[in-house]
């Protein structure tokens, strides 16, 4: 895993042996940023389900203001950690915060300008989230909201 673009363009990212921790695939990420091209630039983001912090900072390299990383594991909150102070990302680029995404979703009084969430494969009350997004009056209609959901697939 690295980061595909940018200023920190071959950085390695590392993940964790722990199987609950997935990381999202270059491939995706390099999806989701094709279409996404220059918006991240100068924008505010958050990378809920941050995990290793693979999308979040992505969108660091690739030239965002600042990003939040919400996440509510000890163990993914050291990966990203880790991964953060290894490339040397400046503090004031981003925040680290440990909280369940929903209760974040409907805490939440900052701006983004883009919202990252990439849940885990099975992430029940995934409506409840979309729900409470969507009633926060902080989203706007400039915001734009990438929902990375990996499901089973047929044979």
């Amino acid at each position: 895993m690295r980061v595909i673009s940018g200023i920190y363009k071959g950085r390695k990212l590392k993940s964790s042996q722990n199987l609950l921790i997935r990381p999202t695939t270059d491939r995706v990420k390099e999806y989701i940023f094709n279409i996404l091209q220059n918006f991240p630039v100068d924008k505010v983001a958050v990378d809920i389900f941050s995990g290793s912090g693979s999308l979040g900072i992505e969108s660091l390299s690739r030239g965002a203001k600042k990003v939040f990383f919400v996440d509510n594991s000890n163990l993914s909150l050291n990966v990203l950690k880790n991964n953060l102070k290894s490339i040397q990302i400046p503090d004031e680029k981003y925040q680290v915060l440990q909280s369940d995404a929903i209760k974040f979703a409907q805490k939440n009084s900052q701006y983004f300008d883009l919202y990252f969430l990439d849940p885990p494969f099975k992430y029940s009350p995934l409506q409840i989230l979309l729900d409470s997004l969507f009633k926060n009056a902080i989203l706007t209609t400039e915001s734009i909201v990438i929902l990375v959901k990996k499901g089973h697939h047929a044979n």
